[in-house]
Order: C-alpha cells, then structure tokens, then sequence
C-alpha cells in the first residue's frame, strides 16, 4: 500500500513538472549584444537572397494566386514595428529512393506576429490569403495550388553578427531544430499591404500533369500556368502540437 501511494505521489510530481515545462517554454529574452543585438524588425533572407518578401520581389501574388520562382532556393521573412509578418518559402525535398521525384514547394503567408515573454514567436496568418504550390513530378496531379492557414510557433530567435558585421537571424522551430540563418537584407520590412486581400476559398479544379524538366526550368516564369487547386487546408494550431512541419 505504501508503495502504491509512493508511486501515485511521484507520478502526480512528474505531471506536474512537465505541465510547468509546457507553460515555460523557454528562457526569457535577453536583449544583449551577443544573443540579440537589434530588433527583429526589417527584412530577411537566406543563401543568396533570392527568396524575398514584398512587392518588388513578386513572389507571390495571392489575389491571383499565382507565384514567380527565385533563381534558387530558399526562404524570406519581413517583421514590422508594428506586430505584422511575411512570408515566403521556396524549398526543395528529395526522395532518396527515386532522384527523379523530387518535390518542390512554394509557400507565402502574412499576418500578425507576436513576441513572447519567454521568447518564442507566433505567426497568426490571415486565413484568406495563405497560398502554397506543391510540385511532385510522381504524383497523379503533379502541380497543385492550396490555400493555406498555418500558424507557427518558433521556440525561440536570435540576432547575431556575423564576422561582415552584417546581422544574421537565427529561428527556431517548435522543436528546436534551426532553419537557414537569414541575413537582414534591409531595415524597412518589405511586404504587401498588411491587411486581407483575398475573400475567396479556392476550390478543386482539374489540371494538367507537369514534368520535372518544366518544374525546373521556370525563373522567369509564373508558376501559376494551370496548376491543379485542391481544397484550401487550414492547419491553424497544428505547429504548437508538433503534428505538422511544413517541407
């Protein structure tokens, strides 16, 4: 009987610390010179900073939906002073059992974000106007446009500078892993009005098949040339459980 109630008692404490571990996820930000040496607010791209958010880039046009392919890949963030986020990713996956079959990926979102005490980030997207293009040679329908809505937790971010003295922006996902480090590309955020400007669900479609030497082949081309449209997927909430990662 003792020891039944000892292991009640131990178990109730081991709920109850992993319970105070979920409400503090992290550290408390430290705004210093070493971990964050400026403000988030700007914007910011990885690699060869091909992968731009805002107007002038035109990598996304969600009123047509309708998206323009970097030279290479990568992935661009904006932040304003003022709680408002971009979006844009363009990200490639392999499959190790068929080289032909690789998938390609171009996401944008925008909307509200918010730092938190404990240091993470969460992106609130306008539902509306999420937008991601799937390219899978290997598949039935190998060009398919969804609308998205996937709000994002980062555990936690950090500012640093780099031996050019140029600021490099590390974020973390909900499980810690890093994605690219993005340098500033500039200190005024570049991004489209941040408001809704879509009111409309997309809705299925039929499509032709595209190969992979098309997928390839479009820099300079709108990616939009009748992709298949699948049902809009809403994933509000998904990233702070752990259950979806996007590619």
């Amino acid at each position: 009987m003792r020891q039944a109630v000892f292991t009640l008692l131990a178990a109730a404490l081991s709920l109850q610390v992993f319970a105070q571990e979920i409400i503090s996820i992290g550290p408390d930000i430290e705004f210093d010179a070493i971990h964050n040496i400026s403000a988030i607010t700007g914007s910011w791209s990885s690699g060869s900073q091909r992968v731009l958010t805002g107007t002038e880039a035109g990598f996304c046009n969600p009123v047509d939906s309708t998206f323009t392919y970097p030279q290479t890949a990568g992935i661009g963030y904006a932040f304003s002073d003022d709680g408002y986020f971009e979006e844009a990713l363009y990200r490639f996956t392999g499959n190790g059992s068929d080289p032909r079959c690789i998938i390609g990926v171009m996401q944008w979102q925008h909307g509200r974000y918010e730092l938190l005490a404990n240091g993470s980030i969460v992106l609130l997207p306008f539902a509306q106007d999420g937008r991601q293009q799937v390219q899978d040679p290997c598949a039935a329908e190998s060009n398919v446009l969804r609308q998205i809505n996937v709000t994002t937790l980062f555990l936690h971010w950090r500012i640093f500078r780099d031996p050019q003295r140029r600021d490099k922006l590390h974020l973390f996902r909900f499980d810690g892993a890093p994605l690219s480090p993005m340098f500033r590309v500039s200190e005024t955020p570049n991004m489209l009005p941040t408001r809704t400007l879509t009111n409309t669900t997309i809705g299925a479609q039929a499509s032709r098949k595209r190969s992979l030497a098309e997928q390839q082949d479009l820099p300079k081309r709108n990616a939009a040339t009748r992709p298949a449209i699948a049902v809009g997927v809403s994933a509000a909430g998904l990233l702070f459980a752990g259950l979806l990662s996007t590619l």
